[in-house]
């Protein structure tokens, strides 16, 4: 009996270290690998990317907001840190990896938000749930994940366990590790902005019926602290509404609303809330996008060049 079980120990210890040693090699290799999913997140902790202006939020941050032509204009550096489908617990999240990784703090932040920021969504039942794959290596990163995203203790802590069905990332991330340049990926962003060269696709089911939006108060408080940590150490805020197309707007009975906790908190830490939601202009034309929340490449760059010039006015980088 007690050779049984020292042989299912030593079993169990194999089988962890092993564990280990494939979890740390699928791990290394993601953060080398440049595809959409990985490269924003890899910049993050890549203490070499040290933008001066910083755009913060979701899909909405990442395919509105051209860092070429803020460059241009401005005579700066910026890069746009974004997460698709998720709201301002995860841009918050994100901040505080990059103020983590980085010693440079940006002189300028453009907080992209829009009417579902002030509500919880889970990471990992997210569309794009492997992103965060690769970040249980981060103390911080896990204890955020289990405590907002939907990652279980197995998750964080039980090697390869979180890579069990993702097949296509076990497959990079060692293919990577070993140094295969091919499976590198292709970089899909730049400065972590994707431009969106489609038609208007209005996706029926935005439109089926009204909907309110909850706001939800931990993350209103959440946002008061990030905006409060921001002028505590001098970084300035600008938080803009990006344009959405009017009809859903329409749909959101309670969009009103959400837009008046945006413009307290920013009145009450004196920064400034800027709309280019409706009735602004570009909001009421869909012609102007892809989808319901997306500009087209084109469009994009007119509001990114308006924006750039407004920055420009009003605040020194």
């Amino acid at each position: 009996m007690r050779q049984f079980i020292t042989k299912i120990v030593l079993f169990v210890i194999v089988a962890v270290v092993l564990g280990a040693a494939l979890d740390w090699a699928i791990t290394t290799g993601l953060h080398h690998r440049t595809d959409y999913v990985q490269e924003v997140w890899n910049d993050v902790m890549d203490s070499t990317v040290a933008p001066d202006l910083v755009v913060l939020g979701n899909c909405v941050a990442a395919h509105d907001h051209n860092p070429q032509i803020l460059d241009s204009i401005l005579g700066t550096d910026s890069y746009v840190f974004a997460m698709s489908n998720l709201t301002f617990p995860y841009h918050y999240f994100m901040w505080n990896m990059l103020r983590k990784y980085h010693t440079h703090d940006p002189k300028l932040v453009v907080l992209a938000l829009d009417y579902s920021d002030m509500s919880y969504r889970e990471a990992k039942t997210n569309m794009e749930n492997e992103q965060f794959l690769a970040l249980m290596c981060d103390r911080d990163a896990r204890r955020f994940l289990r405590q907002y995203g939907g990652y279980s203790w197995l998750d964080a802590y039980v090697p390869c366990y979180r890579y069990f069905g993702h097949h296509k990332r076990i497959k990079y991330g060692i293919y990577n590790f070993l140094g295969l340049k091919r499976y590198a990926g292709t970089p899909e962003h730049y400065k972590g902005y994707q431009g969106l060269d489609c038609p208007y696709n209005g996706h029926d089911e935005w439109f089926d019926g009204d909907f309110e939006q909850p706001i939800e108060q931990p993350v209103v408080a959440m946002l008061d602290t990030f905006l409060m940590d921001c002028n505590k150490s001098g970084v300035e805020v600008l938080m803009v509404l990006p344009p959405i197309v009017y009809e859903l707007s329409d749909r959101v009975v309670n969009e009103a609303e959400v837009y008046r906790v945006y413009d307290s908190l920013a009145s009450a830490h004196r920064f400034e809330c800027v709309h280019y939601v409706a009735p602004h202009w570009l909001s009421m034309d869909t012609n102007h996008f892809e989808s319901p929340n997306h500009l087209n490449k084109q469009m994009s760059d007119v509001y990114t060049t308006d924006l750039a010039h407004y920055i420009a006015t009003h605040y020194s980088l």
